[in-house]
């Protein structure tokens, strides 16, 4: 399995690719758009696999080192990154906030593992801060812009409930009386699977809008631009969150805030919000990939 290492190792490229082709060949892509969830579920799934609950037990038992890390997350840093950027206009801001806002989204542990981080609080992050979304999102949006969310707050927590532990129980039942060897034969495998799945999902993403993006480039560049510092903004924020912790711990909580679940916001922006900041959201796939690609390369010479 060591040519999956190596393929593993230049995941960039693969996640390049996907931007590229979603843009490229959208029409290829949209059919699949209903399969979005579905494929969350698997990667969902493929985590359990791979790290131990007890590990997960382990945060769970320091509740309120996860609850500061949750608050600061869906709390915190949303309102300090509304404030940044409100004097650059209401659309720019709006699109910033539910960025922010967003849970951390699955995808994140993977690339926490790739990165050497503490992959077991990521998954546990990824878990609460999911389920917290389903109340700091719509709080946010009323308090600081007035706006009432008429989210279906049951209907959201359900598919979040779908999304998150159907595939636990699934895991553990062929992890533990299926296949139990399941998890040593895909040890070496299962970040290449998430990795294509989740290349897999950027495609589908983009070509929602590609062809507007495209055809508007020129006047959307200003607004990739704000996007990217808002992304360096969310990565140094997470990170000096806990900056008494290990660096791997740091990575994690970075991980957690900067990864966020696009998906969710996506289906939040289409939902709630007009086309235009629904535009913005899916534009931040771009930033959300070059940084991921930045921060493997950089995270060396963090502290």
């Amino acid at each position: 399995m060591a040519y999956l290492k190596k393929i593993e190792h230049y995941f960039w490229i693969y996640l390049i690719f996907s931007v590229a082709l979603g843009f490229i060949t959208p029409r290829f892509f949209l059919p699949y758009e209903g399969y979005i969830v579905h494929i969350i579920m698997v990667i969902m799934g493929l985590l359990y696999l791979k790290v131990d609950i007890l590990d997960i037990v382990t945060h769970v038992k320091k509740p309120l080192y996860l609850l500061y890390i949750c608050f600061s997350n869906l709390i915190i840093i949303p309102i300090i990154v509304f404030f940044i950027f409100r004097p650059l206009g209401n659309e720019i801001s709006t699109a910033l906030l539910l960025l922010a806002a967003l849970p951390a989204g699955v995808s994140s542990a993977a690339f926490t593992d790739i990165m050497k981080g503490k992959t077991s609080l990521n998954l546990t992050l990824i878990i609460f801060s999911n389920l917290f979304a389903v109340f700091t999102i719509p709080f946010l949006f009323y308090i600081l812009m007035g706006t009432h969310l008429n989210l279906d707050h049951m209907e959201l927590f359900l598919n979040l409930f779908r999304i998150i532990f159907i595939p636990f129980i699934i895991a553990k039942a062929i992890k533990h009386t299926i296949v139990k060897n399941l998890k040593r034969n895909i040890e070496d495998s299962y970040n290449f699977l998430i990795i294509i799945l989740l290349g897999f999902m950027i495609m589908i993403s983009i070509a929602y809008q590609s062809e507007y993006i495209l055809n508007n480039i020129l006047m959307l560049s200003k607004t990739l631009g704000i996007l990217f510092i808002a992304f360096i903004l969310l990565q140094l924020l997470g990170y000096a969150s806990v900056f008494w912790r290990k660096k791997g711990e740091k990575l994690a909580v970075s991980n957690s805030n900067m990864i966020m679940n696009n998906v969710l916001g996506i289906v939040l922006a289409i939902a709630f919000f007009p086309d235009s900041i629904t535009t913005i959201v899916i534009l931040s796939l771009i930033p959300w990939n070059v940084m991921i690609i930045a921060k493997h390369w950089y995270k060396r010479y963090l502290p």
